[in-house]
């Protein structure tokens, strides 16, 4: 009895998530109440305390629950024993689908983060370090004279991921390119240039 109450809780916590992510990329964190929270949920702003105490206990589960999820992948993809063109690849290919997948949070995550308290901020910052030094490996690998210049080693895998990150700013999922197919363009994009990249 106690499994399914907690599996229910869950259930209705992954839920809550869900549609506050949905209304605060929308509205904007400091737009969105939670009253509307609750609207959007079917339910009342005390069972919405419930869950969540505050406004910006919601905020961080939404954006730490996203990031750390992206984390967790993109450390396997870089552990994997293959080469490292091809592990960046991966890398860029499953930040995009991810972003794409979840819209919603990844907007929340470039508009919202300042609205978190200092503590909760610093958590984010630190995985968001961590993806940046993560990238910043591979690429060290790929071209390793350039990336041990350390002027421009930091500098060369933050306009990467300034570029992939942005992206959702103006892409949409259901337009012609796929997030996938995106994700293999930026890759070519970065490790071979523009000039160089073949039509097809």
């Amino acid at each position: 009895m106690t499994r399914v109450r907690a599996s229910d809780y869950e259930d209705k916590k992954r839920t809550i998530l869900q549609r506050a992510a949905g209304l605060i990329a929308r509205k904007g964190f400091d737009h969105a109440t939670m009253l509307d929270v609750a609207n959007a949920c079917g339910t009342s702003k005390s069972h919405l305390y419930h869950y969540f105490p505050s406004k910006e206990e919601l905020l961080f589960a939404i954006l730490h629950e996203h990031i750390t999820a992206q984390a967790e992948e993109l450390r396997r993809i870089v552990a994997l024993p293959l080469p490292a063109e091809e592990r960046f690849n991966q890398f860029v290919e499953s930040f995009m689908r991810g972003a794409a997948r979840s819209r919603d949070e990844h907007v929340m995550l470039m508009n919202d983060l300042k609205f978190l308290p200092k503590a909760q901020l610093a958590e984010i910052r630190a995985l968001e370090v961590e993806l940046v030094e993560l990238l910043e490996g591979i690429l060290r690998e790929i071209n390793p004279g350039l990336m041990t210049q350390e002027k421009v080693s930091k500098p060369y895998a933050l306009l990467l991921f300034g570029m992939m990150i942005w992206t959702f700013s103006w892409y949409r999922r259901n337009g012609d390119i796929t997030p996938a197919e995106l994700g293999q363009r930026i890759a070519a994009l970065f490790v071979h240039g523009f000039k160089d990249l073949p039509a097809g």
